[in-house]
């Protein structure tokens, strides 16, 4: 029997050749979490005036997921299919909407690591939510845990981040770097300059999702 895993993995291998046919594998996908990314993959290799219709058949897969941290992680995946496709004011208003739902996450840990995939889908799309996003991933990354400990695992994530949220926006990185301890910040401003001159999917490639002209 053939697993959602792979059935999502088979919509991406052929969606850029056949586009339909992925979508109709993507449709068959029982499991919400693999549906959502199959049905993102196939939209972007879609004619425009069916993807957006696709777009939202992928975010009301991400719905049907109970849990609000896998619910808003997976939903990047249509989020970044938006932005691919210059649809900015969609990817406003979505990256907005799950901002504000991903803000319910008690858990630092938990809220920065669906952050990081909502900062993938949109930190090439040049819209204010972007921003927004890296902020909020800041601030998750450096919220002591629950218990009080300091949370190393999200200055972790915040060391790798800080390339592409100093693209979005070089004043916040400036001000993350400074909160973060001596030898992780060192290494994130090399970053900064040695990632400079990349496209930001090189370093930051999840949700990994292409276009055509990726």
């Amino acid at each position: 029997m053939t697993s959602p895993t792979q059935q999502r993995d088979e919509v991406s291998r052929i969606a850029p050749t056949d586009a339909s046919r992925a979508l109709t594998i993507a449709r068959e996908i029982k499991d919400p979490w693999f549906r959502c990314q199959a049905l993102a993959h196939a939209a972007v290799f879609l004619p425009p005036p069916s993807r957006l219709g696709v777009i939202d058949e992928a975010f009301e897969s991400a719905a049907e997921l109970e849990d609000l941290n896998r619910a808003v992680t997976v939903s990047s995946w249509p989020l970044k299919a938006l932005a691919l496709s210059g649809e900015t004011s969609r990817v406003q208003s979505e990256g907005t909407r799950l901002l504000a739902s991903i803000s319910k996450e008690p858990s630092p840990v938990r809220r920065a690591d669906a952050l990081r995939f909502l900062l993938g889908a949109t930190a090439s799309s040049q819209q204010p939510v972007a921003a927004q996003i890296a902020a909020s991933l800041g601030a998750a990354c450096l919220q002591p845990l629950q218990s009080g400990k300091r949370n190393k695992k999200g200055e972790s994530l915040l060391e790798r981040a800080i390339p592409v949220i100093a693209r979005i926006d070089s004043s916040l990185a400036s001000s993350l770097l400074s909160q973060l301890p001596e030898s992780r910040a060192q290494r994130a401003a090399k970053a900064i300059e040695a990632t400079r001159d990349q496209r930001i999917e090189k370093f930051l490639s999840w949700p990994n999702l292409r276009g055509p002209a990726a």
